[in-house]
């Protein structure tokens, strides 16, 4: 168990160091900005983005370009001198709208301009639909979870389905708060008493995002966790508390599916307790 704990703690801080090195954020600087299908000033181009929007673009130049992620979940290549980046600022602009050959000036080909138009329309439309870029979006709302709780106790691990209530944040760094007011059954039924009591668990870790279009997207990540529960126990010759806490690490899985500014979190988790157990939940987010 110690060692299955090391392995995933190992693995959170991978995800973790990923997150922060494979991707930077940076924010357009250009008034429209083309993005072409290569690192290539020649290649297609396949959108037009706006002065001020932010999005995650490589950590890593190809030539002149990095590479960068739309809000349709296309990637593309921008110039990087169309792109102020956090932390390191802009590289100086360079005239690629003409060419100079001897005392003639070269115009952009009309066809382009004309795409490039096309594109800029299309972009205006997907941004009064969706106006927040959704790498940079935060999602909080209400969860319901149903947790497959082990616990040693009674002279063995006993089990039972709890119905949890909370509250979660998802962003690159993520949170969450669950409570089952029900005390698990198998107190009752073993020693046949009066229980009640109640299981809180919290977290916090990083969430990671891989979209599958503009309606879903794909949700996994690692989180550290702490378990408390307090449990009465009464009995006609005896009443008596018992008290927990645990900590241990969760990985957690999910699809998330959007509509407009709302989305329906759908997650499996997997708890690396003093006793590992699961859990699924459904997460009403806005």
């Amino acid at each position: 168990m110690r060692v299955a704990v090391k392995i995933f703690i190992f693995i959170f801080i991978l995800n973790f160091v990923a997150l922060a090195w494979s991707a930077q954020k940076a924010k357009i600087v250009g008034p429209e900005v083309e993005i072409y299908s290569d690192a290539d000033f020649d290649a297609d181009i396949i959108s037009v983005v706006k002065k001020g929007e932010s999005y995650m673009v490589s950590d890593k130049v190809q030539g002149a370009f990095y590479k960068i992620k739309l809000k349709s979940g296309k990637i593309g290549f921008i110039p990087d001198y169309e792109v102020d980046i956090e932390g390191k600022g802009r590289v100086q602009p360079k005239d690629f709208d003409e060419m100079i050959i001897g005392d003639e000036v070269k115009d952009v080909d009309e066809n382009k301009k004309s795409k490039r138009a096309k594109l800029e329309a299309k972009a205006q439309q997907e941004e009064d639909e969706d106006p927040e870029d959704e790498l940079d979006r935060t999602y909080r709302g209400i969860t319901l979870q149903l947790i497959n709780y082990h616990e040693d106790t009674l002279g063995g691990v006993q089990v039972d389905d709890l119905l949890a209530v909370g509250y979660k944040s998802l962003g690159d760094l993520s949170w969450e708060v669950l409570a089952a007011f029900k005390p698990p059954k198998y107190y009752s039924e073993k020693l046949n008493a009066s229980v009640n009591g109640f299981n809180l668990w919290a977290d916090f870790g990083i969430s990671n995002r891989m979209e599958i279009n503009r309606l879903s997207t794909l949700r996994y990540g690692a989180a550290f966790f702490a378990h408390a529960s307090q449990i009465r126990i009464a009995t006609p010759a005896k009443t008596y508390d018992m008290q927990d806490i645990t900590a241990g690490v969760l990985l957690e899985g999910a699809l998330m599916v959007k509509v407009y500014r709302t989305a329906v979190d759908f997650s499996l988790k997997y708890f690396f307790d003093r006793n590992p157990y699961g859990g699924f939940g459904v997460s009403l987010m806005f």
